[in-house]
């Protein structure tokens, strides 16, 4: 779609006469190079409690960014409206200059609008009542014994890019997820587990089979499905942790569960980032085309995936998104760049200019970054029997002290079972894994496929359940 301001006038977006005035105030001011931002959010959160609503929250936000040059010099301002347009201009001329060398912002050459359909009508009480009934079939379940969690979470976010030809673009991102977190207990013995879910996604991440849905499923019955589905698989995983026993420490066979896989693909998404490996604060830096995992191992960065809780048409720069493959066959293929480390690096941006708060500067940031298998997949029953004798690792702590992204080394509080008769076993009392993320990746031996997503820094991770040669464990 394209057209002119006029053409957008929904969620939130300014009226374009008053658009057109304010952008004229900022010229005759002598600003040039004006490309106004405009950031709109709204958010839901529903949750229940002992069969009782105790969370139903509504919120919306709205804020406007103006970048400009004074000078030469770039500068930036921020409001909650465009009504006082003086104050905007002050801040703009106290700011000219202090951003170093911060890029002016560019005329857009053809305004577009990629806005889709990201907010989910829900009814309220249909959710509620599901909420209900998922925390009633989690407590069903043998040696539950409280729902810690049942949630529900959607967001909205749109952005509008303007500059001072009156030329946009437009794009939005969103999605609408729920979670579950289940305590076990049997005795002194007390555990817990959680599980998530992207309503809609196609996907199964309880850990569980998927269940099959209706094609003719309203949307209520769709997540009350799902997120029943995913209390179960929460209240189970819960009752596996129960009467941990302590493991000697050595070098054991490891399966990673799906969610853990994913959550170290996620805290370790800064490796792809161009300008780390620019300047050298990435283990992968110097290993373009290199080989850096097993022959099977693919990661890629795919902003379309319907399983991923982020999609973008455009990033923060305006740059159209693009899918990018990272890791191809266990080869470190390309990193991800914005517009400035795309031109230190002299490449081309892939789309990937974002900014982690409204009010930070462009940095580099992900959409969904997907873990997968080149080669055959494995279900879990068959990576556990191929571990005999190992660990099946079913939650990771300590990430942001204990996994370090410019060397690669992780020490993570781990939780999880031995593994006997190709099952998860005896539950193991918390211990500590330690190894190297890209050793891990080259160490890998089979893919799952059962993928399970993590969001962290704005981005959305995806991995399955991976089996590992071996990784060191210190217990007793």
């Amino acid at each position: 779609m394209t057209g002119t301001l006029g053409d957008i006038n929904d969620r939130g977006l300014p009226d374009a006469g008053r658009a057109a005035d304010f952008l004229c105030r900022l010229r005759e001011a002598g600003f040039s190079k004006v490309r106004l931002c405009v950031n709109s959010r709204r958010s839901e959160r529903l949750g229940v409690e002992n069969q009782s609503l105790k969370i139903c929250e509504y919120g919306e936000s709205l804020m406007y960014i103006v970048e400009a040059a004074l000078e030469g010099e770039y500068c930036r301002a921020y409001s909650g409206s465009l009504e006082d347009a003086e104050e905007i201009v002050r801040q703009l001329r106290e700011t000219a200059g202090t951003f170093g060398d911060r890029e002016l912002p560019e005329d857009i050459k053809e305004s577009k609008d990629f806005r889709g359909k990201r907010w989910r009508r829900m009814d309220r009480e249909a959710a509620a009542e599901s909420l209900k009934r998922a925390e009633r079939e989690a407590l069903a379940c043998e040696k539950a014994h409280f729902v810690e969690m049942c949630e529900y979470q959607q967001y909205e976010e749109t952005i509008v890019l303007v500059d001072e030809h009156m030329h946009y673009l437009a794009d939005d991102d969103g999605n609408c997820t729920f979670t579950v977190r289940v305590a076990a207990k049997d005795g002194d013995s007390a555990a817990e587990a959680t599980k998530y879910g992207i309503i809609g996604s196609g996907e199964s991440f309880g850990g569980q089979e998927a269940e099959s849905g209706r094609e003719d499923e309203t949307e209520e019955e769709e997540f009350g499905r799902q997120v029943c589905q995913t209390a179960r698989s929460a209240a189970k995983a819960a009752g596996l942790g129960l009467h941990g026993e302590t493991v000697s420490s050595g070098a054991y066979p490891i399966v990673l569960e799906n969610c853990v896989m994913a959550e170290l693909t996620g805290h370790y998404l800064p490796m792809f980032y161009g300008e780390n490996i620019l300047y050298h604060v990435s283990p992968l830096a110097g290993k373009e085309q290199k080989q850096v995992g097993c022959p099977s191992l693919f990661i890629e960065e795919d902003p379309f995936c319907s399983g991923g809780t982020r999609r973008r048409s455009i990033d923060d720069e305006g740059t159209p998104v693009t899918r990018t493959v990272l890791v191809n066959k266990g080869v470190f293929e390309k990193a991800l760049h914005n517009k400035k480390s795309a031109a230190a690096a002299g490449a081309e941006s892939t789309g990937n200019g974002f900014k982690p708060e409204v009010t930070a500067d462009i940095g580099t940031g992900a959409t969904n970054v997907i873990l997968s298998s080149k080669g055959d997949t494995f279900s879990r029953r068959e990576m556990l029997e191929a571990s005999e004798g190992g660990i099946y690792i079913t939650k990771i702590e300590g990430m942001f002290a204990g996994a370090d992204t410019e060397s690669g080394n992780f020490s993570l509080l781990a939780f999880g079972n031995r593994i006997v008769d190709g099952q998860a076993g005896t539950a193991l009392n918390p211990f500590t894994v330690s190894g190297n993320i890209c050793e891990l990746w080259r160490d890998i031996e089979m893919i799952g496929d059962d993928p399970a997503y993590r969001t962290t820094d704005g981005a959305c991770a995806s991995s399955p359940s991976v089996k590992v040669k071996s990784l060191m464990v210190s217990g007793e």
